[in-house]
């Protein structure tokens, strides 16, 4: 991810046009490979002064949930402006609405692109809300291998199969293993798919409302 941003940087700085294609990963994954997650509002946004050609989005974080210590207050996020440069387009004007962003982090600023997992909180399951909230950060030594096509394994019992991408569907964020399960380490370095409904979480659903 991050060579991703550097190869990004770089091409806005020589103005050439990158194609940008994204694919699709698990929620786990894009907490465990991001080194920013956070719950905010974007608030704003204007063209960036320091870097030409990046917009400099205004948030305001309500829950930072993985960062590093110096980012314990993310008022700031930077994408390229152009689409061709893989720029994100915030789609919503509503100041209130909560969203999801993982980010990455460049000179100690805080980037996301038209790849980066940017959701509207509301429109997560309560098992992904669990899943970004109390579960993944405490499996990240488990790997979710992606399966495109028939026949896929894993290599490594670390690692769980993510078959969702084989239904086709339009979003395989909405699909049945994205929703509810998550790759957990069970011990004896052996990870596997676990639901992320329980009754423990049943009665503390208010935390991750």
């Amino acid at each position: 991810m991050f060579s991703l941003v550097v190869l990004m940087i770089l091409g806005c700085l020589s103005q050439e046009a990158w194609s940008c294609t994204c694919g699709p990963r698990h929620p786990q994954s894009v907490f465990c490979d991001s080194p920013v997650v956070f719950r905010g509002k974007f608030i704003g946004q204007k063209d960036c002064a320091e870097r030409e050609h990046w917009t400099e989005f205004e948030v305001k974080a309500t829950k930072i949930i993985k960062a590093p210590k110096e980012f314990d207050d993310i008022q700031f996020v930077y994408s390229p402006k152009m689409e061709s440069l893989c720029g994100y387009q915030h789609p919503s004007s509503n100041k209130s609405e909560e969203f999801l962003v993982a980010g990455s982090i460049v000179d100690e600023k805080v980037y996301i692109n038209s790849c980066s997992f940017v959701v509207p909180w509301a429109t997560l399951t309560l098992g992904q809300k669990r899943g970004f909230l109390q579960v993944y950060a405490k499996h990240c030594d488990c790997q979710v291998k992606q399966c495109f096509s028939v026949p896929c394994a894993v290599d490594s019992p670390l690692q769980c199969l993510w078959t969702d991408p084989l239904m086709r569907r339009k979003s395989v964020y909405a699909s049945h293993q994205a929703t509810t399960w998550a790759c957990v380490n069970k011990g004896d370095n052996m990870c596997i798919w676990n639901s992320l409904k329980s009754r423990t979480y049943a009665n503390s659903n208010a935390t991750a409302q």
